[in-house]
């Protein structure tokens, strides 16, 4: 059983700030156990999801709902526009501003790389123009792989990254990630895992889809094409094949079902990611065993 008694007076007289890290697969309950750990130690949630940043899409992220937010304070939730691009270092970015100033933050969310960076640091590679940007951007993706033939990582997204890197500095992308990381924070960060058994977890995978389509996750794509968006958050497990739905190219049923296996298999992918990265102070298999009255006593 997790002594969150014993946490919690650590963290008081620790001189360090302490931050709390939950990381673990979609429909884990991450969100539910982060509220419960912040009305026991009246902390604050801070969103470490690459999804849940985008102010148009409530439902599909599966973000605290309004009333959550009322009841607990939540930080970069829902702030993003949907035609922005939101990195990993703008999020960095935003939790320094942010997080030092929050009394027991918990940071929340199924984004590892953005855990991971919060909690080792990141390698510091220099800022890339936007002219740089736009033309490694127009080029065909096969004369990028031609000038890149040594780069180890051959997809789109990485490889065009290392040529932005490569024409500014002249150095390789691999260069900087073998320097020394820098740290964003310097805390004490207490890293939970949410690790559940996997057949549960594909079941609540495909019981929160159903519930977000009667939430009215249809209708939120439709919103996203009709403002034209073009961000990351077309990337979010549902869209794509809303929109396939919505294109009539297939009918709701296998909409349902394809989103449904592309749900399993990002949690299988993040379930993978969590158990070989970092190293947690508590992996939870099941939130309900937990009984938050010890967290009060």
């Amino acid at each position: 059983m997790m002594d969150f008694k014993r946490i919690f007076r650590y963290n008081i007289h620790m001189k360090k700030q302490r931050i709390f890290v939950i990381g673990g697969p979609t429909a884990s309950g991450k969100s539910a156990f982060a509220i419960k750990l912040a009305e026991a130690i009246h902390g604050t949630i801070v969103n470490g999801d690459a999804i849940q940043v985008y102010k148009d899409l409530s439902i599909l992220s599966a973000r605290p709902s309004i009333e959550e937010q009322k009841e607990i304070p939540h930080k970069l939730f829902g702030f993003v526009d949907a035609w922005t691009h939101y990195s990993m270092a703008e999020w960095l970015k935003d939790i320094k501003e942010n997080v030092p100033n929050i009394e027991n933050p918990i940071v929340v969310g199924g984004t590892g790389m953005y855990l991971d960076a919060l909690i080792n640091g990141v390698n510091e590679i220099p800022e890339i123009s936007e002219e740089v940007r736009q033309k490694v951007r127009e080029m065909p993706l096969d004369d990028v792989r031609k000038m890149m033939k040594d780069y180890p990582f051959q997809d789109s997204q990485r490889i065009r990254r290392a040529l932005e890197v490569y024409l500014t500095t002249g150095k390789s992308l691999t260069y900087f990630h073998n320097q020394p990381k820098k740290k964003i924070i310097d805390a004490d960060f207490c890293l939970i895992h949410m690790l559940p058994d996997r057949e549960k977890l594909y079941k609540n995978c495909e019981k929160r889809f159903e519930i977000m389509i009667q939430k009215g996750a249809i209708d939120e794509v439709v919103h996203l094409n009709e403002i034209k968006a073009t961000g990351g958050v077309l990337k979010a497990i549902g869209v794509p094949e809303i929109k396939s739905y919505l294109k009539n190219e297939i009918n709701k049923q296998e909409m349902i079902e394809k989103a449904v296996i592309s749900t399993r298999q990002y949690a299988k992918r993040q379930m993978t990611w969590f158990r070989h990265h970092g190293t947690p102070m508590y992996v939870i298999t099941d939130p309900l065993e937990i009984k938050m009255k010890d967290i009060t006593k």
